[in-house]
C-alpha cells in the first residue's frame, strides 16, 4: 500500500519522527489513592513536536509506590557530587 501513495505522504507515514523525552511531569491524585503522572514531551531542544507525533503521555499509576518508582525511572541517574 505505500507504493500507491504520493512520495510525501509516504515519507510522513514511515517517518517515527523526532525522538521525544519528558520536558514536565504533572502528577495529579486519582480515586482511592491512585495517581496519574501526565508527561509533557519535547525534542531535545525543547520543542514542542509538529511531525504528527503526540505531545503528552499519561500513565495511571496505583500507588504512591508505584508513583515514586515511576518518576525515579523518568528523572534517571541521580547527579553526583562534586568534590571540592
Amino acid at each position: 500500500m505505500k507504493d500507491s501513495l504520493a512520495p510525501e505522504v509516504s515519507k510522513i507515514l514511515g517517518s517515527k519522527g523526532k525522538k521525544l523525552s519528558a520536558h514536565e511531569i504533572h502528577v495529579r491524585r486519582a480515586q482511592k489513592g491512585a495517581f496519574i503522572a501526565k508527561h509533557l514531551l519535547r525534542d531535545k531542544d525543547g520543542n514542542h513536536p509538529v511531525d504528527g507525533q503526540r505531545g503528552e503521555a499519561e500513565y495511571a499509576l496505583s500507588n504512591a509506590d508505584e508513583l515514586m518508582s515511576h518518576i525515579k525511572e523518568h528523572l534517571g541517574a541521580e547527579p553526583q557530587e562534586e568534590d571540592d
